[in-house]
């Protein structure tokens, strides 16, 4: 997968960079919780805490989003979109997204750049693996504050 740290740079690139940050609510905010003092109370040493974390994480990402999004939908939607399959999978992974309005803002192309490669590669790995190295690194957070 030597196109994944590529694509990964671009995507952080894109989300950190090029598009503003949408209001929302702290509460919703992983970042603020595993930066907090509470979140450090409630992660330190609990690894029924950090398991339920990376089941959620991996199911999340590779199963309910990536094999739904790019492995089953992308193949077939060529019949009803032709050649711009990729862009109407996109847009159907950021409407995914409406329940939380404050990611759409890179839904959108987060999803191009992942449903793209997806489809020229014909793999659902691409997607996987791109959108799956966000949740390596949530979780390698998480895990230093068990073991903390």
């Amino acid at each position: 997968m030597w196109l994944a740290v590529p694509l990964l740079l671009v995507v952080v690139a894109v989300v950190q960079i090029f598009i503003p940050a949408l209001p929302h609510p702290a509460i919703r905010d992983a970042g603020v919780l595993l930066g907090s003092p509470a979140g450090h109370a409630l992660l330190h040493g609990s690894w029924g805490w950090f398991a339920l974390i990376a089941i959620l994480a991996i199911f999340n990402t590779v199963l309910g989003e990536e094999l739904l999004f790019r492995g089953l939908l992308l193949p077939r939607m060529n019949r009803a979109f032709g050649r711009w399959d990729w862009l109407a999978n996109a847009i159907l992974f950021t409407g995914y997204h409406l329940h939380e309005p404050w990611v759409m803002s890179y839904a959108l192309p987060a999803g191009l750049i992942l449903a793209y490669p997806s489809k020229r590669y014909r793999s659902s790995l691409v997607g996987i693996t791109v959108h799956s190295l966000q949740t390596v690194f949530i979780l390698s957070i998480a895990l230093a504050l068990v073991l903390k």
